[in-house]
Parts: structure tokens; C-alpha cells; sequence
């Protein structure tokens, strides 16, 4: 899909490297170059992101108990964190799939969790877990994230983003290791909003990521910090990932809630646009690049 994407208006591809090993992170990566030459990269890496391990779809009724654990066995959910386990308590909550699904923890165990279902829903393999009450402490780069910077620094024109990123200094854990790289914070945590300017000095651009973060500080409060944040007062770029348009997952054109929204934020001063499920996991990929490069320029061409 490179090529297509690129003739449709992409500027960037973004490599998720949550959902593949850093080997085939390389390859991937090689791979886009060749149908694309000379095209710009971001690996997304895991940062302080959490997710779930693979496992086989499964529909959770509410008030159902489930187990997670490190390695998945004997039917529990795998959940191969195990700063998670130290971390968390009984009656603290996991949010999981962009807070789609709660869990209240009822008891624990060295590498083991039981959680009651808040709601119904169902969980899929790799989607992303958070502790709501408080974030899990991460004191350096992961080894999974290291491997994969080296398996692509070296390719030139590749930029890293930070998953959950906290104060910035998670910028330099990267430049030690990619020093020539830029780096990308992702505003995905309650701390993160908290000191935004602050992490603006230490990277080379912003996303904006309203996923996570609209789980972590609940909608209504991700909503009014939205409004009252600024991206044209930080000195870089800043860009908003999460839903922008995604009505083009399963559809063939925006709503027009959707195309008002992306509007306001290019008058607000947002330097761009992250597409995720809508090239990620959507029916028309070429389509939804299509889509938002055609309402940019018709903004652009009547400012």
C-alpha cells in the first residue's frame, strides 16, 4: 500500500512497532523504502505503553472475572508486563483498547491478576492497557524499544515517537541510542498534559494523541484541555492523532462533525494530521489519505 498511500497524499509512514518484532520491523521498514524512495519513517515504539498480549478475540459480559498473567497460561489473558504487576493494587482499575473496556482488580498475585468486567465488551489481542489511578514507572528505554532502533536508525530519515511519554526526558533515552534521529512525544498521560511545554523543549515534534489520553483524563477533561492548549505558543510542530477521521474506517466519506473539527484545528495552528485505524485497520486506505489531503488543500485555498 506505500506507493498508493503516497499518491494519495501521505507524507510520513508511521510503523507501529507494538504489533511486530524488531526483525520484522526492519524488513517492514526496508520494504516501504524500496516502493517508496527517499520517504520519511516514524517507528512508534512502545514507550511506557502497556498492551496485551495474543490471544484469541473474546466477548467479556459485564461483571465477569477474568485473569491476566505474564505468560498467558492455563486461559489467562497474557499481559507480558511486569512492571504492571508490581505496580498495581486490588481495587485500582485497568483501562484497556482506549478505556473501550474497564476492569476492576479484585485480587493479585506475583505475575497475576483477577479483574471484574465494568462493562461489556470484547477484547482483542495487542490493544493497549493502562493503569488509571497512577502511570507505571519506567526508568530508561525497554529492551524491546532499543532493538528496534537499532534495526532502523541506520536507514536515515527515521524519526522515533515516544509512547506515553512523561516529562521529555524520555527524548534522551532515544538520542543515546539514535542521536542523529528526531524524536516525537506523544501526549498520551495526565502528567504529559500537565507539563506539555516543558516536553515541547525536549522533542522535535508533538502528537496530540486523544486515545489514551482521553482515557487517562476522562473525556469531558481531555475535551477542555484540548481547548485551552495552544499549539501555535510550543516551539514545534504539533500534530493531532485519534480519530480524526474515523467515519472512514468503515465509510466511504467523513461526517461532517468530523470535517468542521479538522478545520477548527488547522485555523488553531496544528501543523498536521496522524491517521491510525482509518489506514491501520480501515476498509479504504487509500481513500481516507484521499479524503484528508483533498479538505486540507479546499481549507488552504480559502483562508
Amino acid at each position: 500500500m506505500a506507493r498508493a498511500l503516497q499518491e494519495a497524499g501521505a507524507t510520513v509512514f508511521r510503523l507501529n512497532a507494538s504489533h511486530m518484532t524488531a526483525e520484522e520491523l526492519g524488513r517492514l521498514s526496508v520494504s516501504v523504502r524500496d516502493a517508496v524512495p527517499g520517504c520519511r519513517l516514524v517507528v512508534d515504539l512502545r514507550g511506557a505503553k502497556m498492551r496485551l498480549g495474543e490471544f484469541m478475540e473474546r466477548p467479556v459480559p459485564r461483571g465477569a472475572a477474568v485473569r491476566f498473567s505474564l505468560s498467558g497460561a492455563s486461559g489467562a489473558i497474557p499481559l507480558p508486563h511486569p512492571e504492571l504487576f508490581v505496580s498495581v493494587e486490588v481495587d485500582e482499575t485497568l483501562g484497556c483498547d482506549d478505556d473501550r473496556l474497564r476492569f476492576r482488580v479484585t485480587s493479585t498475585a506475583p505475575g497475576f491478576l483477577v479483574a471484574e468486567a465494568l462493562s461489556d465488551g470484547v477484547l482483542r489481542q495487542r490493544k493497549g492497557v493502562n493503569l488509571i489511578e497512577h502511570p507505571v514507572v519506567l526508568n530508561d528505554i525497554s529492551d524491546s524499544d532499543l532493538a528496534c532502533i537499532r534495526a532502523t536508525a541506520h536507514l536515515g530519515g527515521v524519526a522515533f515517537a515516544f509512547s506515553f511519554m512523561k516529562d521529555g526526558r524520555e527524548a534522551d533515552w532515544v538520542r543515546r541510542h539514535a542521536p542523529r534521529c528526531a524524536v516525537i512525544g506523544k501526549i498520551e498521560r495526565r502528567e504529559a498534559a500537565g507539563s506539555v511545554s516543558e516536553i515541547a523543549t525536549k522533542v522535535d515534534q508533538l502528537w496530540i494523541c486523544r486515545g489514551d489520553l482521553g482515557a487517562q483524563l476522562g473525556q469531558a477533561s481531555m475535551a477542555r484541555w484540548i481547548s485551552a492548549f495552544d499549539p501555535r505558543s510550543e516551539p514545534c510542530p504539533v500534530l493531532m492523532a485519534g480519530q480524526v477521521l474515523e467515519h472512514l474506517t468503515r465509510h466511504e466519506s467523513p461526517t461532517r462533525s468530523e470535517v468542521c473539527h479538522i478545520f477548527d484545528l488547522v485555523s488553531r495552528g496544528y501543523a498536521g494530521f496522524v491517521l491510525s485505524d482509518e489506514t491501520a485497520i480501515g476498509s479504504n486506505p487509500r481513500g481516507a489519505v484521499s479524503v484528508l489531503k483533498t479538505l486540507l488543500a479546499e481549507f488552504s485555498a480559502r483562508a
